[in-house]
């Protein structure tokens, strides 16, 4: 991959890589909306609907690395172009499928290709970030979360109450088709990154050994259990909770999205520049655990609508928290970032089924009362060590060895 040798190169390739970026999370996030739509349309259960969700982020998860080999040895170029093409297709057939069953299957495999689009996409942002700037390191994130979790539902939801599920479906495939186009117009031949599969199992112990690495795995895979429990079922919270229409179902999950958008974009230098950073980050996780428990406690429009926002607040602040730790880290950036994928992908997925599992048994609302306990367990193992190791330093007779553990 040929370097970007002025200005307007560089320009050049950030418009059209962020349009692309965009438009991709455009389309994944009204995919969701759309599969969730035609679940409830085939009157399917809680656990049945949290597998048809989950069906794309499980297979995401899994082709992760298969796609990494893959872009090692293929053109990014025509591969975005191919599995966008058939993701084209499978939009077609999806509204016709008349079993759940099918329609899991299908998002499955929608998955598969969707995971060797998002491998392209960031393994070419991070080989060209030198070039563009690390300042713009969450720009990537940013964009495309802003696609899935807040225009893209909007998209969908508009494009089904003017047109139809079935068209909504019809509207995506355009789309994909679309993304091809682009994707061969802004993707280079090549990622010009070569990965070493044999050292694998050793990076991840020698990763796991940081304690910096540590946290940041751990709160990113609990966000991404989350933000996936909270972004699918909160649709269904607003129908069968507050009683919302199907066209303003989708408010919940577009305000928590624009809200995680706004502070990935707008707070970044305040909060990692920060002296108060570890307590902005403590403060972070409380406001998620906040968010959760009003979710399960106080059932009304507006209360919702709070709880979106200060959830999406809370997942902001944490990913822009752990993204700067890594960054200063002495670890491999790619590596380190294939993993978050990795991880964040199974979280997501074990947070759907779970929520779904549970909800069937218990409810909607109560589920998010459980949901705080993992936060709760990571908060004081934290945030909690680490008052008792500031505690300890400021006692005249107690060592703090322990401080190291838990720095940032």
């Amino acid at each position: 991959m040929s370097l970007l040798k002025s200005t307007a190169e560089v320009r050049a390739f950030l418009v059209g890589f962020v349009g692309l970026t965009l438009l991709s999370g455009l389309t994944i996030g009204m995919n969701k909306v759309l599969a969730t739509l035609l679940g409830i349309h085939l009157q399917v259960s809680n656990l049945q609907l949290a597998t048809i969700s989950s069906a794309e982020t499980f297979a995401m998860a899994l082709g992760t690395i298969p796609a990494g080999f893959i872009l090692s040895r293929g053109n990014p170029k025509i591969l975005y172009a191919a599995v966008s093409l058939t993701l084209a297709a499978f939009f077609c057939v999806l509204p016709w499928l008349p079993q759940w069953e099918w329609v899991a299957l299908v998002m499955f495999l929608v998955g598969l290709c969707i995971s060797l689009r998002v491998v392209a996409m960031s393994t070419v942002f991070l080989v060209r970030l030198p070039e563009i700037g690390q300042g713009k390191a969450g720009w990537y994130k940013g964009t495309l979360t802003l696609g899935i979790q807040f225009l893209g539902p909007l998209t969908g939801n508009y494009a089904i109450a003017q047109l139809g599920l079935h068209a909504g479906f019809f509207v995506s495939a355009g789309m994909f088709a679309l993304l091809a186009v682009v994707g061969w117009n802004v993707l280079p031949s090549t990622t010009g990154h070569q990965k070493n599969a044999a050292t694998e199992a050793s990076r991840w112990r020698e990763l796991l050994r940081l304690p910096a690495v540590r946290v940041t795995y751990l709160f990113e895979v609990l966000a991404c259990f989350t933000a996936s429990s909270v972004g699918v079922f909160s649709i269904l919270l607003a129908l069968r909770v507050l009683h919302w229409s199907k066209e303003h179902a989708v408010w919940l999950m577009a305000v928590q999205g624009l809200s995680f958008v706004l502070v990935l974009f707008g707070l970044g230098n305040v909060v990692v520049k920060s002296p108060q950073r570890k307590r902005l980050y403590g403060a972070a996780h409380l406001a998620v655990i906040v968010a959760l428990l009003t979710l399960g406690l106080l059932p009304f429009g507006v209360t919702y609508l709070a709880a979106s926002v200060l959830l999406g607040m809370g997942l902001g602040v944490n990913n822009l928290v752990n993204m700067d730790r890594i960054s200063r880290a002495p670890v491999d950036k790619a590596k380190v970032s294939s993993h978050l994928t990795l991880l964040g992908m199974a979280g997501g997925t074990l947070g759907a089924l779970t929520v779904g599992q549970l909800s069937d048994r218990l409810g909607l609302q109560p589920v998010f009362l459980l949901l705080t306990l993992p936060w709760l367990a990571a908060w004081v193992l934290y945030h909690g060590r680490a008052l008792l190791a500031v505690r300890s330093v400021a006692s005249p007779s107690t060592p703090a060895p322990v401080a190291a553990t838990v720095s940032d």
